[in-house]
């Protein structure tokens, strides 16, 4: 019997996909793991491979559809079947997408670059990029495996070719799913929670020292490179535990106080930020903290992440030291209490016992909601965070996992 191609449930929260792209055209030979088709969800972009090898029998939603997960898109042939075999439903033709409206005519002596009707082997970034810069992929070579374009390749394509319009002349982006998601969470994160701030300066030096001991023996034990930012999210995990208020969440109810610190990690791609979570900090070792943040920066990058990779945060830490901006305050992640921003450390002038010295200093600014978390509760947490990274061999002795 024919084999159904169903929209996927790619999270616990995803209820629809939008079917962007088809890659396979009725009748092409399918093998198993070739993508099928890509979907949109307002996070992610992610490409849908085939179970089995095939035939593609009957396309059922045409791309530009939002369908329901579990909606069953088109129909996989098996060896020996032929459409004769399709389910009696499969005979009826989904509705053609909406015509779209003629391009308009490109200025005068300007180059079009509308996109052709070749196809292309491309990563769906690569594509969404192409489509924001009105490039023509079949005309960007790909460097990705079997000459596919990668989404490097685009932006190359795009430093080099000439201008498609005059300078200072408007040009419209339409926004993605992601970015209006990010800015429905940013408009909320302003509008439902009372946003306070607090600042300290803490002495980076210790912190330094304890990776660079650690540096090989993380290496060697998990194949990752630990980094500072490992390091900050883990002693951030640990005063969270020390002071639970942190890791809550507000509803007209009450207040929930959260068992498990699941540490989020604002990081940037080219549509927008996103927040990789590494699920129980306090219960993962440095070791592992390190290789999961590595993962999931991977899979993001290509463009592989899932929405459970990037959902399920009770606290965020962003960090811009690799851009040497030393202070800065970040917006509270929807449905969280509180957020920290860590600065680049800096050796600046302080003084010790009444002489100045040359120390690394790093930044921390606490944005957190007065409407669950006091001034003074703040307070605390930032004084003991500030004694964890002045003094991260305390963490040892605050029974988090280690090692």
């Amino acid at each position: 019997m024919p084999l159904e191609i169903l929209m996927p449930k790619l999270g616990l929260t995803m209820e629809e996909g939008l079917l962007v792209e088809w890659q396979k055209a009725e009748g092409d030979t399918v093998s198993a793991g070739e993508v099928l088709f890509v979907l949109e969800t307002e996070k992610v972009t992610y490409d849908v491979e085939a179970a089995e090898d095939g035939v593609l029998g009957r396309i059922l939603v045409p791309a530009g559809q939002t369908v329901a997960v579990g909606s069953v898109v088109g129909w996989l042939l098996k060896e020996g079947e032929s459409a004769e075999d399709l389910p009696e439903a499969a005979e009826i033709s989904a509705p053609p997408p909406p015509e779209e409206a003629p391009p308009a005519e490109p200025p005068a002596q300007v180059q079009s670059t509308a996109p052709t009707s070749g196809r292309v082997r491309a990563t769906p970034l690569a594509k969404k990029l192409a489509r924001e810069m009105g490039l023509d992929l079949t005309l960007v070579t790909g460097s990705g495996s079997a000459g596919r374009v990668l989404a490097a390749d685009v932006r190359a394509a795009a430093q080099t070719r000439p201008s498609l319009a005059p300078v200072g002349e408007e040009r419209l982006v339409p926004h993605s799913g992601m970015r209006r998601a990010i800015a429905r969470n940013m408009m909320h994160s302003k509008l439902e929670t009372a946003q306070t701030y607090m600042s300290l300066t803490a002495d980076a030096g210790a912190i330094v020292s304890h990776r660079q001991a650690l540096l090989e023996h993380v290496e060697q034990t998990h194949g990752a490179r630990l980094t500072i930012t490992d390091l900050f999210m883990k002693v951030t995990g640990a005063a969270i535990a020390a002071h639970p208020v942190i890791n809550t969440r507000w509803s007209e109810n009450g207040v929930t106080f959260l068992p498990e610190v699941h540490m989020g990690m604002a990081m940037a791609l080219d549509e927008g930020l996103i927040v990789p979570v590494i699920k129980s900090i306090n219960r993962k070792t440095l070791g592992q903290v390190a290789a999961e943040r590595v993962a999931l920066i991977e899979r993001c990058r290509a463009g592989k992440f899932l929405p459970d990779d990037i959902s399920g945060s009770t606290f965020t830490l962003s960090a811009m030291g690799m851009f040497g901006i030393e202070s800065f305050t970040a917006n509270i992640n929807a449905s969280e209490a509180a957020i920290l921003a860590v600065g680049a450390i800096i050796e600046k002038p302080v003084a010790i016992s009444g002489q100045i010295v040359i120390r690394p200093v790093v930044n921390l600014t606490l944005t957190y909601d007065h409407r669950i978390i006091d001034g003074a509760e703040a307070g605390k947490f930032m004084q003991t965070l500030k004694g964890l990274v002045e003094e991260p061999v305390k963490l040892l002795a605050l029974g988090v996992a280690y090692g």
